[in-house]
């Protein structure tokens, strides 16, 4: 399982970036240590139904809490900072439970120090979102790009030259709703 902690406060707009490429890449949720955006939960409710999957946003007021909660994963943190990902991606994907770390604040010297693994995305600033996107596909080699959300209503069906969404046939040959 790989979850995701977010530390520092963002706006709503890029924390529904950072969620929606966290969920389409693999994630199985989200935890912002920030206060609590019932907005931001509804919306990947409505988003799980429509779309299939149980990725799920919640909140913490504690972050260094929520990590030693956390004592049976291993704390990824994404910085430009940290040994390159293409040295140290093989070494990750052994571990099951992974807790992904971006900070958008002044934690990220406290976080160095008690993660498991400072990884580089790149050596540039970039988002949060981004360096999760990046992270997610070393780990899953590209195979995150022919996920299948159990439970979907709606599915892409790939067009070149248009928008191509219909509803998912289930066995029985019933439609979702």
């Amino acid at each position: 399982m790989i979850s995701i902690l977010v530390i520092g406060k963002n706006g709503y707009e890029s924390n529904l970036d950072l969620c929606t490429a966290a969920r389409a890449f693999g994630a199985s949720n989200v935890t912002f240590s920030s206060k609590k955006n019932s907005k931001l939960i509804r919306h990947f409710g409505t988003m799980n139904k429509k779309w299939g999957g149980t990725f799920s946003v919640s909140f913490t007021n504690d972050w260094k809490k929520f990590i030693d909660d956390h004592r049976n994963y291993k704390v990824v943190y994404l910085t430009r900072y940290g040994v390159p990902i293409n040295k140290v991606s093989y070494s990750i994907k052994t571990y099951k439970n992974i807790l992904v770390v971006v900070s958008i604040s002044d934690a990220m010297k406290q976080v160095m120090q008690i993660s498991d693994f400072n990884v580089g995305i790149t050596t540039q600033p970039h988002c949060a979102a981004s360096a999760i996107a990046v992270f997610l596909h070393h780990f899953y080699e590209g195979r995150e790009l022919a996920m299948h959300f159990e439970n979907a209503q709606l599915k892409v069906v790939p067009d070149e030259r248009s928008v191509h969404v219909e509803k998912v046939e289930y066995k029985g040959g019933s439609k979702a709703k």
